[in-house]
Formats: C-alpha cells, structure tokens, sequence
C-alpha cells in the first residue's frame, strides 16, 4: 500500500479557486484503478493551506494517478493558483 499527504499552497485569493478544481478532482481520483482514499482539507488558520490524504493499493496504482487525464486538467486548471511545489511525504502503514 501507498500511503502519502500532500501540502498545497494557494496563492492569495485563490483558496476558494483551489478548493473548487480539488472537489472536482477527488471523486476522479477515487475511480482510478487502485485508488482507496484522496481525502481532501483544507487549513482553519491558514485558507490557502491544503492537506490531501491519498492511499493507492500500490506504486503502479499512484504513478497512474499522476498520468491521468483529470490530474493532467487539474493541474492545467491551478496553473498559477499555487505556491512553489507541493510539499509531498510517504508513508508506511504500521497500525
């Protein structure tokens, strides 16, 4: 299993456009193959600060995700709504 989260950073003024495109992503997601979780939240102190919980039954299932068509429009869609990188982590399930 793949277990990851990601930090997004939207740019001032844009949480409210970032948060639109990442509700239209996430059922999208949740039908690729492979895909058991994209969870996605966003920050109370911070609006333009996001946090998505994502699970994918392996490696092949995530690298997927990343070639999808509605990731690709995604991330078309946020071009220039979103500070620096993403800041990404993985983990290991252990309970």
């Amino acid at each position: 299993m793949v277990v990851l989260t990601a930090i997004i950073k939207a740019a001032d003024g844009k949480g409210d456009d970032v948060e639109r495109e990442l509700k239209k992503l996430a059922p999208k997601v949740l039908k690729d193959p492979g895909a058991i979780a994209y969870n996605v939240h966003r920050a109370l102190d911070n609006p333009n600060t996001f946090l998505i919980y994502e699970q994918y039954e392996n490696q092949d299932a995530f690298k997927f995700h990343g070639q999808t068509e509605h990731f690709k429009a995604y991330r078309q869609a946020t071009r220039g709504m979103i500070i620096g990188q993403p800041e990404i982590v993985f983990y290991n399930k252990v309970a």
